[in-house]
């Protein structure tokens, strides 16, 4: 690895145990919907296998599906996901980076390709994400900062 890359990664641990986690109980859930339900059941127990495959899923997407780790480059930022092609995106057209409280808290990066604006969410779970961010600010010439994120990242350099 080049003095001038950096990987932060999502603790592979977690990502492991949740996974393996969630594809158990979508495996109990459906042998419960095809072996255990019949008519006599109680409504309770009828439902509740298929509140839990929808959050098995939910689980399942967010963590095969979500940013794996951040690759800081020289020339490009690298995103890899595990079931998604990765990203590389160019310094120069990453233009901002916001903290994000709807639905759950998270930082999404926006940049510019080919005149679409594209959004990647970045989990706050990622390791050292502070430092991360920080190196995003130093090598992005446009980046434009929401006040959360302008509070938490110390740059060289000032940028408006």
């Amino acid at each position: 690895m080049n003095k001038e890359e950096y990987i932060f990664k999502f603790p592979s641990f977690i990502r492991i145990f949740s996974i393996i986690f969630a594809i158990l109980a979508l495996v109990w859930s459906v042998y419960y919907i095809i072996f255990e339900i019949n008519e006599a059941t109680q409504w309770f127990k009828k439902i509740s296998p298929f509140i839990v495959t929808f959050l098995v899923i939910h689980v399942l997407y967010k963590n095969l599906f979500g940013v794996n780790s951040i690759h800081i480059h020289e020339k490009y930022l690298q995103v890899k996901f595990i079931l998604r092609k990765n990203i590389c995106i160019n310094w120069n057209i990453i233009k901002k980076l916001e903290f994000s409280i709807k639905l759950h808290k998270s930082i999404i990066l926006t940049y510019n390709e080919n005149d679409n604006e594209k959004r990647v969410i970045i989990p706050r779970g990622i390791r050292d994400i502070i430092s991360a961010l920080n190196l995003i600010a130093e090598r992005s010439p446009n980046l434009e900062l929401d006040d959360f994120m302008s509070s938490i990242i110390s740059t060289n350099s000032t940028k408006e």
